[in-house]
């Protein structure tokens, strides 16, 4: 079990672990350090494999494959610094990221799987990496759980162009797919506004997104909240993202006046609270479609919070969810209160408004 008490090793292994486990397009997730030496590794037993040796074998081939890519890799790049991007082989794609200044994370995936969806949360995925090595994981906002964030199936990084126009040949049988590349130095500041009906623990979230201290009640906002938090993206330590987060009050008179709000906006969550069936209602019917119209095609996410009080849930996350495949909406389930999944979110999120920006940059 994750702990600030158990060590990095352990908490390394106990990341790569979840990450592989909560996807069906990972194979097999390799740490090493920018010396080339294994740090840990993780990987699913090979649906081929009809014994240990046979498993031993694929994984050993695995190993071999990504050690010799690792090599070329730190005479293609500046030694400490890889960058990001993707290979291919018959089979497989491999996909590498910066963990910091002293690791990469090299993964095996399937041929097929989808890199929109993969990559924000490999970059999520890199950052707690690199906050483990450097001793800066903070146990109390942060978690090595991987969020079970739905992401909305249209949504696109712009990959195209990322892709090598021309791929070679790195070591025999891979050749090179995409390379992140990006301008000079960006700050940019992304508006994020936060929606819902009274009481559904908006306030709560923003501030566990700013680490504020916990807010034991349920206070209503009284007109609109402003706040901001800065971070980077691991890879991308010169670029400085920016949130300015609108926390805007569900009370029925201010929602006369929300549209002078939504102008600008890069991303909107619409929070409900599981165990209130009318703000989910409200959610959907009011706050979700009453900001797409506005807004057009930026990314919405539907939230729904207060996943703590389990035994008075009157949403389920499947319903949840259907709802929000149908209105083309990311989803995820929070606890504002109990800090599951908050910091994540909003992370990932800004990691693929970062890639969007550059891609249109480009």
């Amino acid at each position: 079990m994750e702990s600030k008490d158990t060590t990095k090793e352990e908490n390394l292994r106990i990341l790569l672990k979840n990450f592989v486990e909560s996807r069906d397009d990972i194979i097999v997730a390799f740490l090493y350090s920018n010396q080339g030496l294994l740090m840990t590794k993780y990987g699913k037993l090979d649906s081929t494999a009809k014994d240990e040796k046979e498993t031993e074998d694929v994984y050993g081939a695995f190993t071999a494959l990504v050690e010799n890519l690792l090599n070329k890799i730190s005479l293609e790049y500046e030694i400490g610094h890889y960058g990001t991007g993707s290979f291919e082989t018959e089979d497989n794609r491999i996909i590498y990221l910066e963990a910091g200044s002293d690791a990469i994370l090299l993964l095996i995936c399937d041929y097929e799987t989808n890199l929109n969806k993969l990559f924000p949360i490999a970059y999520l995925v890199v950052e707690k990496i690199a906050q483990l090595l450097e001793d800066s994981f903070d146990f109390k906002f942060n978690t090595l759980e991987i969020p079970d964030l739905n992401i909305q199936e249209t949504f696109s990084l712009g990959l195209d162009k990322f892709s090598i126009n021309e791929p070679k040949t790195i070591i025999n049988g891979v050749t090179t797919a995409h390379q992140f590349r990006k301008p000079k130095k960006i700050k940019k500041l992304f508006k994020l506004i936060v929606l819902g009906s009274a009481a559904v623990g908006k306030t709560t979230l923003v501030n566990q997104f700013l680490k504020k201290e916990e807010v034991i009640d349920y206070r209503p906002t009284l007109g609109i909240s402003i706040s901001t938090q800065q971070f980077h993206v691991q890879g991308f330590k010169d670029d400085i993202i920016k949130f300015l987060v609108y926390d805007l009050a569900g009370q029925s008179f201010f929602k006369r006046v929300r549209h002078e709000y939504y102008q600008g906006a890069n991303c909107a969550f619409i929070v409900y609270d599981v165990t209130k069936r009318e703000t989910f209602d409200e959610a959907i019917d009011f706050w979700l479609e009453d900001a797409q119209k506005k807004l057009g095609n930026v990314p919405f996410v539907l939230i729904g919070n207060k996943i703590d009080l389990e035994d008075q849930r009157e949403i389920t996350k499947e319903e949840g969810l259907e709802k929000a495949k149908k209105l083309k909406s990311f989803f995820i389930e929070t606890s504002a209160l109990k800090n599951i999944n908050v910091q994540d979110t909003f992370k990932i999120i800004g990691i693929g408004l970062f890639f969007k920006y550059i891609e249109e940059s480009t």
